[in-house]
């Protein structure tokens, strides 16, 4: 039953309001802080009737009814209006508090979680916070020397002094730290979406999105960062070209040929993934990075995966269709840069397609 009861409660402290597009986390935020001013403003008449003096104990619970309107309002007013509201309740609270007991009861520091508040919470202008912040300092300001020349309503005893001191630095600091944090895990919340956006566009940019490897761009991007970070590494560029990809397009149609892509993406990934990153280049072409490898290890695997390739026909809707992939190799000489290595691994190709395609050339 209490557990029912504390979701209840949650759920009507999570409430929408009546108006569209309010910013949710700042009407909780809201809520909270007037719950703890409605709680703080019924201790204090306890407080002095403790510690005295039992004189105006009603102003307490004049402004505990209010902060249940403040509430009350949230679900009424706009976000912006919620928070003038919150602010100016406070504000009243701390000119009638000080008038009352005196400079020394420590109230005026509530106004700096009234700044956090104001500047996190109301999407406004500068010059709007700024003046806000104005008013707020002449408030202090003029209170201060009122109580320079006058003294208050109610004289303080020194243990109420003392009382009233801890009471109000400990809701200041709890006011502040609620509203903190909650600005600060909305800065967090849009930081890491923003971390996590940004992550997808990388990824998005560097990936094919028909196959998920690599496009031209990332792999050209990882072979130079690469070679920068290791100039004497050894390797091997591999280039595939599906063998003819333009008849299988032609006769079976562009779906066809998208899923012979897939198909073959997913061959290349079972079979060479572990040992190179694969890369589309272009229409039916592939490349491949194979890093600590020489050429002629990378022969041996890529004849391995063309063998397994000729073997295995592709099922295009209850029709087998043979597949094949001619490749071009090409070893790092360690003077050539990678534009010239990439030219020589497309002659390599363009030679096993002359010579009848279904090979590797290296």
């Amino acid at each position: 039953m209490f557990k029912g009861l504390c979701r209840k409660f949650y759920a009507l402290l999570r409430k929408e309001a009546v108006h569209e597009n309010e910013p949710q986390r700042i009407l909780f935020l809201l809520r909270i802080i007037l719950l703890i001013l409605g709680l703080y403003f019924l201790i204090i008449p306890l407080v002095f009737c403790i510690v005295g003096p039992k004189t105006e104990v009603w102003t307490g619970y004049i402004f505990a009814a209010m902060a249940v309107a403040a509430f009350y309002a949230t679900y009424r007013l706009k976000v912006h209006t919620s928070v003038l509201v919150c602010s100016s309740l406070q504000l009243a609270w701390i000119i009638v508090f000080v008038v009352l007991y005196g400079w020394d009861c420590g109230i005026q520091h509530l106004m700096f979680e009234m700044l956090v508040l104001v500047y996190f919470a109301v999407y406004n202008s500068l010059v709007y916070k700024v003046s806000y912040t104005v008013v707020l300092f002449a408030v202090r300001f003029s209170l201060f020397l009122y109580c320079r020349v006058n003294i208050s309503v109610f004289a303080l005893t020194e243990t109420a002094t003392v009382v009233l001191q801890i009471i109000n630095t400990i809701v200041t600091f709890v006011l502040m730290a609620v509203a903190c944090s909650m600005f600060s895990s909305n800065v967090e919340s849009a930081e890491k979406k923003l971390v996590l956006y940004n992550e997808q566009l990388k990824k998005q940019a560097g990936t094919d999105p028909l196959t998920g490897l690599w496009n031209r761009r990332q792999m050209i991007q990882y072979i130079t960062e690469k070679r920068r970070k290791e100039p004497v590494m050894a390797f091997t560029i591999g280039m595939g070209d599906i063998d003819f990809f333009k008849r299988i397009n032609d006769h079976w149609g562009h779906d066809c040929g998208d899923a012979v892509l897939v198909w073959i993406t997913q061959h290349m990934s079972r079979e060479l993934g572990e040992h190179a990153k694969l890369c589309r280049w272009g229409g039916e072409e592939f490349i491949f990075f194979f890093p600590d490898m020489n050429g002629d290890e990378v022969c041996l695997m890529l004849n391995t995966f063309r063998m397994k390739l000729g073997n295995d026909l592709f099922d295009w809707r209850g029709e087998w269709i043979p597949v094949t992939m001619t490749f071009g190799v090409e070893e790092n000489d360690f003077k050539s840069n990678i534009d010239t290595l990439l030219k020589n691994v497309d002659a390599k190709l363009y030679m096993g397609k002359e010579q009848g395609r279904d090979r590797v050339i290296y």
